[in-house]
């Protein structure tokens, strides 16, 4: 004998009817403002990387200032295109990265260029290595550029950055060029020179390049995280009804705070890319575009839906727990309170009757099933001084039966064992607030017109 009887219910019988459910869980991205206010935020990153960019060419330029009449046009070119490639960033932070592509092409066949026309440094190169004083000239023409380019770079660009280790390897052919020269080996270090030459301008060209798409993916992937953000903050809070617009959906309390811990993960990714030294790299930079912020927006659908399946679970507990009150006063019973479980919509709904004539009390708890809230268990618990086994099973096969002609798919009732907790009559104390989240909200469920609220009848 046991005065806790158990009754399962299926969820599925009624979530995949609720409609409202369905409405609620999709995820509002029709926001022209909020993303009116990213794409600015968007255009102010590039207009800064422009600037810096241009601020970064202009001090090169200065810094190759030194370099021979010969050199200096070949650079010239080289830092004319990069400036194109430049103003791109401006006209389309996206297209930019493919552009890289096309402009690596367009520097490698200025490489070639460069090459034909060093080599033609004097018509006779081949013949300067046997003519000591016109091959030390030209080679030591070629080192004071090729210093001049290592010190540039050095001094006006991220390379360890863009190409680690690559300046100090060049620095170390320098040393071992200006050593050749130093014992009167110009004429067979001009090739030597030459290469080096070039490779360092190579250098500048690659780091320069790099640095604009790196650029360019920092825009891109800041956009993308920004979108989640302002996505986010949109579906923060979701309208129930058009009838009752003070009656919101807060996503973050009937996800148990998911919702925030999205935000400011997202926030942190933000204020990471958008720091002064961020430390992604542009394989990163990708992996947050094509995969972390699709990722981002896919976690906080699953939470509005989630969110929205658990507050129309709450208010069907609420419908269920009166359709059981109504079968119970048919039963000689009067309705005399309700309660959520420390007062949180998000947990047990109780109701408690007492008998008319024997003063005898049962209470009704519709609790929450499973991790994520959207199924329920009911359970009918009686307190009385002289147990009536029989009128008890009757009791909980009545509330089945009706269960089952409102259509959800309710099963017979089952014992529990025991008598049910004491505890549970207690509705002030099983009342009263657990820890609540930081602000202190208690979200408002809009409760149908049949169910009775704590404070009624």
């Amino acid at each position: 004998m046991s005065g806790a009887k158990v009754i399962s219910v299926d969820a599925a019988a009624w979530r995949d009817a609720q409609a409202s459910a369905r409405d609620l869980a999709k995820v509002r991205r029709d926001m022209p403002r909020l993303l009116r206010q990213v794409e600015r935020a968007a255009r102010e990153d590039v207009e800064r990387a422009r600037r810096e960019a241009s601020a970064r060419q202009d001090g090169t330029d200065r810094a190759l200032a030194g370099l021979s009449e010969q050199a200096k046009r070949l650079e010239d070119e080289t830092g004319r295109r990069l400036r194109e490639h430049g103003k791109r960033l401006a006209e389309g932070r996206k297209e930019l990265a493919e552009q890289g592509e096309r402009l690596a092409a367009e520097i490698a066949r200025e490489r070639a260029e460069r090459r034909a026309g060093l080599a033609s440094v004097d018509a006779r190169v081949g013949e300067l290595r046997g003519e000591s004083d016109a091959a030390a000239a030209a080679a030591r023409r070629l080192f004071e550029d090729a210093r001049t380019m290592h010190d540039a770079i050095r001094g006006t660009l991220p390379h360890d950055r863009f190409a680690p280790g690559r300046l100090d390897r060049l620095a170390s052919r320098l040393d071992v060029a200006r050593a050749n020269l130093e014992a009167h080996a110009a004429g067979y270090s001009l090739s030597q020179v030459q290469d080096l030459y070039l490779d360092l301008s190579e250098l500048r060209a690659d780091v320069e390049r790099l640095a604009l798409e790196w650029e360019a993916l920092r825009a891109e992937a800041l956009a993308a995280l920004r979108t989640v953000a302002a996505t986010i903050d949109e579906n923060a809070e979701r309208p129930v009804a058009e009838a009752d617009p003070g009656t919101v959906l807060d996503v973050d309390h009937w996800t148990d705070g998911a919702l925030g811990a999205l935000r400011d993960e997202v926030a942190r990714q933000v204020d990471l890319v958008a720091g002064p030294a961020c430390p992604l790299d542009a394989a990163e930079l990708r992996a947050l575009i094509a995969e972390a912020a699709p990722e981002y927006e896919g976690r906080l659908d699953a939470l509005v839906e989630r969110a929205a399946e658990r507050i129309v679970a709450s208010q069907l507990r609420v419908n269920v727990a009166e359709q059981v009150v109504a079968v119970l006063e048919g039963q000689g019973f009067a309705w005399s309170g309700n309660t959520y479980a420390a007062g949180d919509e998000r947990r047990a709904f109780f109701s408690r009757l007492r008998h008319r004539a024997d003063g005898g009390e049962v209470v009704v708890e519709v609790a929450p099933d499973g991790g994520d809230g959207a199924g329920f268990t009911l359970r009918i618990l009686s307190y009385e001084d002289d147990p009536d086994e029989p009128a008890r099973r009757e009791r909980s096969a009545a509330v089945s039966r009706a269960l089952r002609a409102e259509g959800l798919d309710a099963g017979e009732p089952a014992e529990e064992g025991g008598e049910p907790d004491p505890a549970l009559r207690d509705f002030a104390a099983l009342s009263r607030p657990a820890a609540r989240g930081q602000d202190g909200r208690n979200p408002l469920v809009q409760p149908s017109t049949r169910a009775r609220g704590a404070d009624e009848r």
